[in-house]
């Protein structure tokens, strides 16, 4: 007879991975770094990005699973160390005059696939503590605010459904994602939710126009989740994410946390460089590699000027403006 792990995801759909009755996080040392592969590539499916991200950390746990077992003669889980995840992060790539330290992008990639990895295995009690979280990085930039990377969204996504049943999180981050502000968020009623049309209205703030903003097929799902936990009745209408009734302050206040407390479970609050901000900045940015267009990123961001919105996903605009309309040299 055997119990089965069961991965949280956006479906109901679970990867399963055979375990004695009597496993316990003490007791599962016959679980080998590659039983657990699977699970995790099938929760990072599940996640609902669209771009490369996916294919990036599922190859990156891919390699970690084999640097542990052919590289190290790793049996168990539980003998993994601080020392080979660091030893996997700073692993060098080969080059033509040999091997080259790995990129400051690459480093966080690795060691973002490698937090996804032990989430699950602690998620499901097969490992303690999380080797990870003693490894710092160079910062991605000297910007006061960056935005996230696909990647790192992945792994906010992840960590923002600390159980089955959590639904508070997740919203905030979809509505995040979705453009809206820390000011924005707790206005945001259900009524605002257009689940068939997949947008939600943002009120705006004294400096964000009101807009359609437009969450991803794993934000719809999760703002869904949430309206559905509020068990709404005819005629109710209340607020998705804030549920008290201080000052404004103390409502900004509230979405703040509630994101950065997401930020913090992905080990990302740390950063010098990210803020809850930083959510929004990668809306952005995928605007902006959708359309090419800033005036699209300001648009759909709220934002009320060009420079501003260029500011917000780390864009070198005016410079980049000035090159497209430079004429030929005379």
């Amino acid at each position: 007879m055997t119990k089965t792990i069961r991965v949280q995801g956006e479906s109901n759909q679970s990867a399963h991975l055979p375990i004695s009755p009597s496993s316990s996080c003490e007791q599962t040392f016959g679980i080998t770094p590659s039983d657990l592969l699977q699970p995790v590539l099938d929760a990072l499916h599940q996640i609902g990005l669209a771009d490369q991200s996916v294919p990036r950390l599922a190859e990156s746990v891919t390699r970690f699973v084999a640097y542990l077992e052919r590289g190290h003669h790793i049996r168990s889980l539980h003998d993994i160390g601080p020392e080979h995840v660091e030893g996997f992060v700073f692993a060098p790539l080969p080059d033509s005059l040999g091997r080259r330290r790995p990129a400051i992008a690459t480093m966080h990639l690795r060691r973002t696939a490698l937090r996804l990895y032990f989430r699950i295995a602690r998620q499901e009690g097969l490992f303690l503590g999380d080797p990870t979280v003693d490894l710092d990085l160079p910062a991605r930039s000297a910007l006061p605010m960056r935005p996230l990377t696909s990647d790192e969204i992945a792994l906010c996504r992840s960590y923002s459904l600390k159980s089955l049943t959590a639904t508070r999180h997740p919203a905030a981050l979809a509505l995040a994602e979705a453009t809206a502000r820390t000011s924005e968020i707790p206005h945001i009623i259900v009524a605002d939710i257009d689940l068939e049309g997949g947008r939600v209205w943002l009120h705006g703030s004294p400096k964000t126009e009101a807009r359609w903003g437009y969450p991803s097929q794993w934000g719809l799902h999760q703002l869904a989740r949430r309206v559905g936990a509020l068990k709404v009745g005819i005629g109710d209408n209340p607020r998705l994410v804030y549920r008290g009734s201080g000052s404004e302050q103390s409502r900004q206040a509230a979405s703040c946390i509630a994101i950065t407390q997401t930020l913090e479970r992905a080990g990302l609050a740390q950063e010098p460089d990210v803020r809850p901000l930083s959510i929004v900045a990668w809306a952005g940015r995928c605007i902006y590699s959708e359309t090419g267009r800033i005036e699209e990123v300001a648009r759909r961001t709220g934002m009320r000027s060009l420079d501003r919105a260029a500011r917000l996903i780390g864009l070198q605009w005016m410079n980049h403006h000035e090159e497209e309309n430079k004429g030929p040299p005379s």
